[in-house]
């Protein structure tokens, strides 16, 4: 009878803790969460992911970033425009979705870039990241970049 109540608990655990695993939304809808206008804080956070907001209008410590299906802008002065050459996305149960959910879906993002500077020569960059939405908030983690030669 112990083992039988035992193998039962066990059985809830599981069935509660696969519950609590699954994604909120679908790998879709979680990208098109990502599309859009997002107002990011132009410094990392103290562990080193930059967080965006959701905005139209972007205040004096913000960049503008407009991400879209096939690639991503920054409105600055020096005019970032990016396109993905390839990207790939995983399930991590330990991000919060929301105030009540855990679990979102991480894209992980290689981009082709181009610097357009007021003065001087156009550069060419590769950027790779992490990017996903937490509580409404966008957040880019792991952001690296590297000049082309």
């Amino acid at each position: 009878m112990k083992k039988l109540l035992l193998t039962g608990i066990a059985a809830l655990v599981m069935a509660t803790s696969a519950a609590h695993a699954r994604p909120e939304l679908s790998k879709t809808q979680s990208w098109k969460l990502i599309l859009g206008t997002w107002c990011v804080g132009d410094h990392p956070s103290d562990n080193g992911a930059y967080v965006g907001i959701a905005r139209d209008q972007c205040g004096e410590n913000e960049e503008t970033l407009i991400i879209g299906d096939n690639g991503y802008r920054w409105e600055r002065e020096e005019g970032l425009s990016c396109r993905y050459s390839s990207g790939k996305a995983r399930f991590d149960n330990t991000i919060p979705a929301s105030t009540k959910t855990l679990g979102v879906w991480v894209f992980h993002i290689i981009a082709d870039c181009i610097r357009r500077p007021a003065e001087g020569a156009i550069k060419n960059y590769t950027q790779s990241f992490d990017m996903y939405v937490s509580k409404g908030s966008l957040w880019i983690e792991n952001l690296r970049s590297g000049e082309k030669p």
